[in-house]
């Protein structure tokens, strides 16, 4: 009864009433904007702004020791710099110079998709901005439209109030800093997230073009096919003959984004799968055995030096790997099946991709970035929360280790 009142009052959200004849009336985006997924979104979004410029300020400050600082003044030229780390630095070279260049340790742009970069050009080319500003708004709108379509899709599922505990849980996770940074978590989040917005809806053709844009934002996009051809069958009846029908072609949409990469690949550098082969580079490789990157990392946490650098990292990205499969376990069991199919091809790719090259320390390296968007975990997470004792200890320990980490991030230092 619960989940019918919620699709009821959203097939009278303003997000339908546009499709409807006077959809540039002003009532019409007042209604918008006064919606409850867009103000909680909102006001979840501008806190943690808030709270990035305050790490931003005080953490450059203070670990460099200014004594006299004018922090208007200071902003653009030390502080905001502090952002350009790691790999920001690829995407805003790649949106400088394209992708035939490599750099002296052999490692390669074609590692990185183009629509993130391709957007912060057409910014930079627009407003006349730098790089660094342009893909530090393009992050973090991105990534407030991400909270208000995740808000309505949770809505949707599971009804308000988890809706809103679950765009506060994604956004103080404690790698969320990666949606204020100029990576593509922001962009990449809401692409998947409005992709299954409109594939749950049985709307085929935008959910096709969001799924074509997200397999050009990151390799992992492709991975929708999946979750969309399993809701296109099952809203067909599994019927071969009805499948035949107009909504095919969002289904085949989805791949879209990443035929155009590789197409421009093999015209640019010859070689349309370059995106996989520089992999090699950061010691990446590909096992059919899913488990080697988390034995190994068990491995390394016993070999290593005690309280030492790598360490810490491989306990970091262990932790993370194993809460978010703990937890895509349980979603299982509370989710509509597109989800779990999704979070699935996630780890089938994930997993077989380690870095054991050359005995490199950090087998699960980045894992802890990478669940970020896998937002069907969060949704889980949103409905633990119901448990006070979970949702109490949620709010102490993320934000802190978010803080933690930005800290880290913005004075250059590898954190993940």
């Amino acid at each position: 009864m619960a989940r019918s009142n919620t699709r009821a009052a959203a097939s009278a959200s303003p997000l339908t009433a546009a499709r409807r004849p006077g959809w540039l009336q002003t009532a019409v985006w007042r209604d918008w904007l006064t919606a409850p997924a867009f103000k909680e979104s909102l006001g979840v979004w501008g806190l943690t702004r808030v709270m990035f410029v305050l790490l931003t300020c005080f953490g450059v400050i203070l670990f460099n020791s200014k004594l006299h600082v004018n922090v208007l003044q200071s902003f653009a030229h030390s502080l905001l710099p502090a952002w350009d780390q790691w790999d920001t630095k690829w995407y805003l070279n790649i949106a400088r110079r394209g992708y035939q260049w490599k750099t002296a340790a052999v490692t390669s742009p074609t590692a990185f998709f183009p629509l993130y970069p391709l957007l912060i050009r057409i910014g930079v080319l627009l407003s006349h901005r730098s790089y660094l500003v342009v893909a530090l708004v393009l992050s973090n709108l991105s990534f407030l439209a991400a909270l208000v379509y995740l808000w309505r899709l949770a809505a949707w599922e599971l009804g308000k109030r988890v809706a809103g505990r679950t765009v506060l849980y994604i956004a103080i996770f404690p790698t969320a800093l990666f949606f204020f940074a100029g990576y593509t978590e922001s962009l990449f989040l809401l692409l998947t997230v409005a992709c299954f917005y409109h594939l749950r809806r049985h709307d085929w053709l935008w959910a096709g073009v969001f799924g074509a844009l997200a397999s050009a934002t990151r390799v992992t996009g492709i991975l929708l096919v999946a979750p969309f051809a399993y809701e296109y069958a099952r809203a067909c009846n599994f019927s071969p003959r009805r499948m035949l029908s107009p909504g095919l072609l969002g289904l085949l949409l989805v791949p879209a984004g990443l035929v155009a990469f590789m197409a421009y690949l093999r015209y640019s550098v010859g070689d349309a799968l370059a995106f996989s082969h520089s992999q090699a580079a950061w010691q990446k490789i590909f096992t059919v055995r899913l488990w080697a990157g988390l034995l190994d990392s068990v491995r390394q946490l016993w070999a290593l030096p005690s309280a030492s650098f790598y360490e810490a990292h491989n306990a970091i990205n262990l932790a993370a790997a194993l809460l978010f499969l703990a937890c895509t376990v349980l979603a299982a069991r509370k989710l509509p099946a597109a989800y779990t199919l999704y979070l699935v091809a996630f780890w089938l790719v994930t997993l077989s991709s380690p870095a054991l090259a050359g005995g490199y320390p950090v087998p699960l390296i980045s894992m802890s970035r990478y669940v970020l968007v896998l937002f069907p975990v969060f949704l889980y997470l949103g409905i633990l929360g119901e448990r006070r004792w979970f949702h109490d200890a949620y709010l102490v320990l993320a934000p802190s280790l978010l803080a933690l980490f930005t800290i880290q991030f913005i004075l250059g230092r590898w954190i993940i």
